[in-house]
């Protein structure tokens, strides 16, 4: 696996989340494929020894940048550093088919991450599409200022409405294409609101160590039994493969 050495152009709080950019123009990327990061003192002094996955949050052509949220010290060395090591776009993304209606986006936490490519990508196609975000509480919420127009909830009532997201969205039916990030149980709960007659595409958020599929660490159960990796056969999925 290639890894790149690129420089933190820009860095921003976003609530409780971290932005960072970095130039990226050695090949293109698509909504809901991920990247292996951390600081850029490895191997030097293999701290972290290893790297952390984040989905892409959006790409210019120019520009990529990930959306992240400090929860150890792998993270905090990242929103810390100057210069990263990151590879090259991995996993499959989501499947955007431009003849379909209408389409829901539905992020939970740091789950809203992909939607923002996602979004660009449906806006240059032509597909129409509603936002729905779910949050704890006020605080990562403010996020949402990146996503005019969409409507949140905070299970803490601090912001939007008082639920989750799929509160928010009140009800599902009637999209072509429904695309979602976020916990293990919100994903569940997305694919039983959804039913069968929409293409409903789930990006999970499995731990992962290796990102090229060979620690077996991010496996996911899939209907008919045994399991699959989320870092190359995923992160995202249709919701009639996972077993949930």
């Amino acid at each position: 696996m290639k890894v790149y050495s690129v420089k933190v152009e820009e860095r921003e709080e976003l609530g409780s989340y971290t932005l960072l950019k970095y130039r990226w123009t050695d090949g293109s990327l698509e909504p809901g494929q991920f990247v292996m990061a951390r600081a850029a003192d490895y191997p030097a002094t293999l701290d972290p020894f290893l790297a952390r996955p984040f989905s892409f949050y959006d790409y210019d052509g120019h520009m990529a940048s990930l959306l992240f949220e400090v929860r150890g010290r792998g993270t905090a060395l990242l929103d810390l550093a100057s210069t990263i090591e990151v590879t090259a776009p991995l996993g499959k993304g989501f499947r955007i088919d431009p003849s379909l209606g209408r389409a829901v986006l539905l992020g939970g936490g740091i789950g809203v991450a992909p939607l923002k490519i996602l979004s660009r990508r449906l806006n240059a196609v032509g597909i129409p599409h509603d936002v729905f975000l779910g949050f704890a509480d006020a605080g990562p919420a403010a996020v949402a200022r990146e996503f005019p127009g969409a409507r949140v909830a905070t299970i803490d009532g601090s912001a939007g409405t008082h639920g989750t997201v799929l509160d928010a969205a009140d009800s599902l039916e009637g999209y072509a294409a429904i695309y979602a990030c976020g916990p293990n149980p919100m994903l569940a709960a997305v694919k039983l609101a959804a039913g069968q007659n929409s293409l409903c595409q789930l990006s999970v958020e499995e731990r992962m160590g290796c990102g090229n599929g060979s620690c077996n660490g991010c496996v996911v159960p899939v209907r008919g039994g045994g399991y699959i990796r989320s870092c190359i056969d995923g992160p995202v999925f249709p919701a009639e493969v996972l077993a949930w």
